[in-house]
């Protein structure tokens, strides 16, 4: 089973009050600390734009001591089982139960057409897991690793420790925190409406040019239940930003490379480590930027 996490799926329940600073990488400094450390937001994604500024990224890393991701995606076949159960309905539950025969159909056609083998599961994986599949099939593979997994290999063979702010459990217990048929409605709609693959080019052309008050307008038609906005994104944000603290305050400096939905807004993680004293700036680029290269 691949790695995952929530990734830019998050993105449509972000709100700015304004446009932020066209910046992904942020520098966190003050508040007793000897070296600074970095926040990046990231996209779960193989496409070439992903990695533009991997080089730059590279660069900050190895004056670092850690890279945290929001999982550690390299951990062991331990972890990767609860992984792919995790991604698993109740026993006795199927997708079939959650649909009309037509709906059913039409779901399982799409899912045939876009996920490849992934598809022979659909019948007993979560509607959501199922719809961030179908999403995730609309971009590019220029890459073998999407950008979370590809950047913790680098830190690994750079001689950096790696790890996860959050578990797997904990990541699952936000989705499970959706009742399925709310889940199933989401996938639904999903087909229904067609994959968006110009959506999700300028999707990533806005990540790639790091202009995150061009992704808020590009997601705002987005139209998760708040109940899951709170569960995946604000409650998962204070959550990670403790832990951020806590690690930073233990004298190792870090690279925290986190989903770019986390990073702004009054409940985003940029704003709480500012309530907790540190100095949270943007390290904004300079210069062309840098293109990206197949791998």
């Amino acid at each position: 089973m691949r790695p995952y996490t929530f990734g830019f799926l998050l993105l449509p329940l972000l709100g700015w009050g304004q446009s932020p600073p066209k910046a992904l990488l942020w520098q966190v400094e003050g508040h007793g600390l000897a070296t600074p450390s970095c926040v990046v937001g990231t996209v779960h994604s193989k496409d070439a734009r992903a990695f533009r500024q991997v080089p730059r990224l590279l660069a900050v890393l190895e004056g670092r001591d850690v890279l945290a991701g929001e999982l550690d995606l390299l951990a062991g076949p331990a972890a990767s089982r609860l992984r792919a159960d995790a991604l698993m309905m109740p026993p006795g539950k199927e997708l079939s139960d959650f649909y009309t025969p037509k709906e059913l159909g039409r779901v399982k056609k799409a899912l045939s057409a876009k996920i490849g083998p992934m598809a022979l599961m659909a019948g007993r994986m979560k509607p959501f897991f199922l719809m961030a599949f179908l999403t995730e099939s609309t971009m590019q593979a220029d890459s073998s690793m999407v950008l979370d997994q590809y950047l913790q290999v680098k830190a690994k063979e750079m001689g950096k420790d790696v790890m996860g702010l959050e578990t797997v459990a904990e990541q699952v217990a936000a989705v499970d925190g959706l009742p399925l048929q709310d889940q199933a409605d989401m996938l639904y709609r999903t087909v229904r409406s067609g994959a968006d693959e110009k959506g999700m080019d300028r999707f990533l052309d806005a990540y790639a040019q790091q202009d995150l008050g061009r992704l808020a307008k590009l997601v705002a038609r987005g139209d998760m239940p708040d109940q899951l906005g709170e569960k995946l994104l604000k409650e998962r944000n204070h959550v990670m930003a403790l832990r951020m603290d806590s690690l930073m305050q233990g004298g190792r400096s870090f690279l925290f490379a986190i989903g770019a939905a986390h990073l702004p807004g009054t409940d985003g993680v940029l704003d709480l480590l500012r309530e907790m004293g540190y100095v949270v700036s943007p390290m904004v680029e300079r210069g062309p930027a840098v293109q990206g290269r197949r791998r």
